[in-house]
């Protein structure tokens, strides 16, 4: 578990600010009783983490249909030429 700088559900209602400062540094963990409860972040760091959740990775095996005819049918620009040298 990644190790979050904690502030008290009480440290929220009387330090916001502070609070909010530190979430935009990096996510930080709210507690009740001791225990994390939630997160708090940058709404960017939200969208790296959402974007980053999104993406599809396949093992070749897995690769629908449909992508694997693209990826077959890919031309690569003609500027790169002099790289199908190197394979030779």
């Amino acid at each position: 578990m990644r190790d979050l700088k904690e502030f008290s559900a009480q440290d929220l209602q009387r330090r916001l600010g502070e609070v909010q400062d530190a979430a935009l540094v990096a996510p930080i963990a709210i507690t009740h009783r001791g225990r994390r409860r939630h997160v708090m972040m940058s709404i960017d760091e939200f969208n790296r983490l959402e974007q980053a959740a999104s993406a599809r990775v396949y093992r070749i095996g897995e690769l629908p249909g449909d992508l694997a005819e693209d990826l077959a049918n890919v031309e690569m620009d003609s500027r790169h030429d002099h790289l199908d040298k190197l394979l030779d």
